[in-house]
């Protein structure tokens, strides 16, 4: 029995490793390969760069890509946590009231209907370049995310919940916060997850 349980020990160690290492050794085989191909057909380097001299540009012009990549993150955070700010507290307000709901979802639709990247081009003509015309493409790749899954969480405890919460003297304060609002987190941060990579 020991020597089994010593064995099942052995073996979760092995393929730990083996879930480790094998991605890495792809990788690496990929960069090889890709080296390699290159030089065998002579490819110019404005068509296919090396690896290796992606790594140099990277290595050379670190300081400008630091600089360029936390602008870029404060971009993209800035449009993000806007989109937070309005889409949750838009989605509650929409599980809330139908009279809210029929009002303003026909106009949510309507603009997720629209192309993200056709409105970018308005944006620097409306206000120029700069800041503000990243973050509002940010924010509105990200809003939509967040308020459709946040609404569809908020609207999916069951109703026999809702009852029998109701017929326990619970407000609806107390159903939201209690029922309606840990039901909806899962759906939430799946839109949080989404939005967060689209806003990128």
């Amino acid at each position: 029995m020991t020597q089994t349980i010593a064995e099942l020990g052995q073996r979760e160690r092995r393929a730990a490793w083996r879930a480790r290492i094998l991605p890495v050794i792809g990788i690496l085989l990929f960069l090889v390969a890709w080296e390699l191909l290159v030089r065998w057909l002579d490819i110019a380097s404005y068509l296919l760069p090396k690896p290796t001299e992606v790594v140099t540009a990277i290595v050379d012009g670190f300081d400008r890509l630091v600089d360029h990549s936390l602008v870029t993150a404060y971009e993209m955070l800035l449009g993000y946590f806007l989109a937070i700010a309005i889409a949750v507290p838009l989605a509650i307000l929409i599980t809330a009231s139908r009279s809210f709901d029929n009002f303003i979802t026909p106009i949510i639709l309507f603009f997720q209907t629209v192309p993200k990247i056709a409105l970018a081009p308005l944006f620097l003509v409306w206000f120029g370049v700069g800041t503000l015309p990243k973050v509002l493409v940010a924010f509105l790749i990200s809003f939509f995310p967040i308020i459709i899954d946040t609404a569809v969480g908020l609207r999916s405890i069951s109703p026999e919940m809702i009852d029998l919460a109701r017929s326990m003297g619970a407000t609806n304060f107390q159903i939201f916060t209690r029922f309606r609002l840990p039901t909806s987190l899962p759906y939430l941060f799946s839109g949080l997850k989404v939005a967060a990579t689209l806003a990128v």
